[in-house]
């Protein structure tokens, strides 16, 4: 036996007599006795045998020891690799319209190719293409993505229908999502939305009224924050999955909480996901200054997240606990693919409307800037110097593969900083439950 890698263990400030467990690469957590531990260390620093069976069979149930045969780091690249060109599995990023009615101020996608919407020509050939596809893959997904794909909804109901019913004819799974910022999204879209089967949306606020409005206005100027609002209030009961991001940078952080008493005084509190979003420089699109380190972003996430805890708000993820990565993204799948109104392929969303990172094109099937397809694809973090011997890789994977090509420091996840903070937290939380299902038993 040897000690994993990927071992964490910390003080838990509510026992004194315990520490808290977890192995990155399993994702198991648990606490374990001070006396128990002494002996683990024991074992690893000094080759001590243990002489607890059953302290044996816990540790080696969450891999916290395992063989001496395994390689962690291959078996992380096996999983990667396995999970890169699976092609079981296709994902679409369409804009059928790059067209925005905001005027955001921190928008990457200002330029000359902003008000083209997606022709008929180019929509037949994404369903030829995903007729195509059918014959390898067992699950289809489709995110809706812009400008406002709203502006383009006759796009997204067309392609969306036909989609459909190619994989009901062949029996294969499919799903979709929309990122939007809500302004148009009322009740009679809402429920054209739930028929072409949209599992959830994304709408963003970024604060109290007078913040969003300066930050997210109409391009006339007039303010958006009411209206979504209104919006969202009409609808939520007809899509009830709604993650509403809130983007936080140096200028909104000390009012981003604000938002919450809106929601509330909009009977959503407990029908949304509110989350906050970090907002970066893309394409040189907004100052650096304004914008928050990981570290400083990892800090106030985690405060926020407790906030909501506190408050009484419906979250997606409570605890913040880490999910287990093979690849990072989409962008570092064979199978996952952007298309922009003009069919021009990309494989990040940051990448739309950069002709440098443009891959390819639906409607010639001509492959372009391969050595930056290259380098979102072959990219294995197991042999990245700054990652390999870095505990946290699993729950990591090297990081966003677009700032990563864009040689960007500041990678890493957001669990270097707080992975501690939102372990203790869900181990706090998942004894209240225990303590509640004991007294419910008795």
């Amino acid at each position: 036996m040897k000690a994993s890698k990927y071992n964490f263990f910390y003080e838990f400030p509510e026992d004194m007599e315990k520490l808290i467990a977890y192995n990155a690469r399993t994702n198991a957590l648990a606490l374990i006795e001070k006396e128990n531990y002494i002996k683990y260390q024991n074992f690893v620093d000094k080759s001590i045998a243990i002489d607890d069976e059953k302290l044996i069979e816990d540790l080696k149930k969450g891999q916290f020891l395992i063989d001496d045969e395994l390689d962690e780091l291959e078996l992380l690249k096996y999983n990667m690799l396995s999970s890169k060109f699976d092609t079981r599995h296709l994902g679409l990023t369409i804009a059928p319209t790059m067209n925005c009615n905001f005027d955001c101020i921190y928008c990457y996608e200002k330029n000359e190719r902003q008000n083209v919407t997606m022709p008929k020509d180019v929509q037949d050939k994404i369903v030829e293409f995903v007729k195509q596809q059918t014959k390898y893959v067992e699950s289809i997904n489709i995110g809706w993505y812009g400008g406002e794909p709203l502006l383009a909804f006759d796009v997204v109901k067309d392609i969306s229908e036909r989609v459909m019913d190619i994989c009901k004819e062949k029996d294969i799974m499919y799903s979709s999502f929309i990122v939007t910022n809500g302004y148009k999204l009322n009740k009679e879209i809402a429920e054209e939305l739930k028929k072409l089967n949209m599992e959830f949306m994304q709408i963003t606020l970024d604060g109290p009224e007078d913040i969003h409005n300066k930050r997210r206005p109409l391009k006339g100027g007039q303010g958006t924050f009411r209206k979504i609002l209104e919006n969202m209030s009409e609808l939520v009961d007809i899509l009830p999955d709604i993650s509403l991001r809130i983007n936080v940078d140096k200028e909104n952080v000390e009012r981003v909480d604000e938002i919450l008493e809106e929601l509330d005084k909009f009977g959503l509190k407990n029908k949304v996901y509110a989350y906050l979003g970090y907002v970066e420089p893309i394409n040189d699109c907004y100052s650096t200054g304004k914008c928050l380190t990981m570290k400083e972003y990892s800090n106030i996430d985690f405060e926020f997240s407790d906030k909501l805890k506190k408050l009484g708000f419906v979250e997606n993820n409570i605890s913040g606990y880490p999910n287990l990565k093979t690849n990072f993204c989409g962008a570092d799948k064979t199978n996952s693919l952007v298309i922009d109104p003009n069919g021009d392929i990309y494989k990040c969303w940051s990448d739309i409307g950069m002709v440098e990172y443009k891959v390819g094109n639906i409607m010639d099937n001509i492959s372009v800037n391969t050595d930056k397809y290259m380098k979102y694809i072959l990219y294995d973090s197991t042999q990245d110097n700054e990652c390999m011997n870095c505990k946290m890789l699993p729950i990591c994977m090297g990081g966003c593969p677009r700032r990563r090509i864009d040689g960007k420091v500041d990678r890493c996840s957001s669990y270097k900083y707080v992975l501690r903070e939102y372990l203790e937290k869900t181990v706090i939380i998942k004894k209240e439950e225990l303590r509640k299902n004991k007294t419910v038993e008795a």
